[in-house]
């Protein structure tokens, strides 16, 4: 089951956005997403978190069928985290993060990030505007389709990141290593319209950016 997550940032319109609502089996709210999934015309099917941020009423909501996880101001996950264990807990087996990126305070945005790599049992994806991007673990493989010209970033979230091979790649890795806090792996580009990564050991951040939207973004 494809579950939509709208977390508390800015969802930026474009290709990859479309398409995850048109797939989405189910909708759930992390606090102030509730206001960005009306916004967008979709009712939550749950709203999580400890309602700090949603300027609009709560019941207006519940009146509209949605359901309600309330969370302390004061704990440990994030209003996020807990939208994504309630969508496990429901059957989620793919997730996609809406407005996980682009709010007021730039720790929201690294925390969502991360949280990735907490969750690498199930197929998680940030989309935002044109880009998209998930994690490979190793040994592992991930398929990427575009349009030849479009960006590919490679950034290790561990020490290191071995054994990297890739293909339709305009600078290719046979074998390679990324090591983390070097920006090596920026700004790749397509070849192809599909690109394949490998990696052996090590996890990596992967975010696709199709270079048409930039355009028009």
């Amino acid at each position: 089951m494809h579950s939509i997550i709208f977390a508390g940032g800015t969802v930026r319109p474009g290709k990859a956005v479309t398409e995850a609502l048109e797939t989405a089996e189910l909708i759930i709210a992390a606090d102030s997403g509730a206001s960005t999934a009306r916004q967008y015309g979709y009712q939550p099917a749950l709203i999580v978190g400890d309602m700090d941020s949603l300027q609009e009423p709560l019941q207006s909501f519940l009146d509209e069928g949605s359901q309600f996880s309330g969370a302390n101001v004061e704990k440990d996950e994030t209003d996020t985290e807990l939208a994504i264990q309630s969508a496990l807990a429901m059957g989620a087996s793919r997730i996609t993060l809406l407005g996980a990126l682009g709010g007021e305070r730039i720790e929201h945005e690294i925390a969502n990030i991360f949280l990735l790599a907490d969750f690498l049992s199930v197929p998680i994806c940030i989309v935002d505007g044109p880009s998209r991007c998930w994690l490979v673990q190793g040994p592992g493989r991930s398929t990427i389709r575009g349009q030849k010209g479009d960006y590919l970033s490679l950034f290790p979230v561990t020490i290191d990141a071995r054994g990297i091979e890739t293909q339709g790649l305009y600078y290719p890795l046979q074998g390679g290593t990324l090591r983390f806090g070097k920006a090596r792996g920026v700004s790749n580009v397509l070849t192809e319209q599909q690109a394949e990564i490998s990696l052996e050991q090590g996890v990596l951040l992967v975010v696709h950016t199709a270079k048409e939207e930039l355009k028009i973004l």
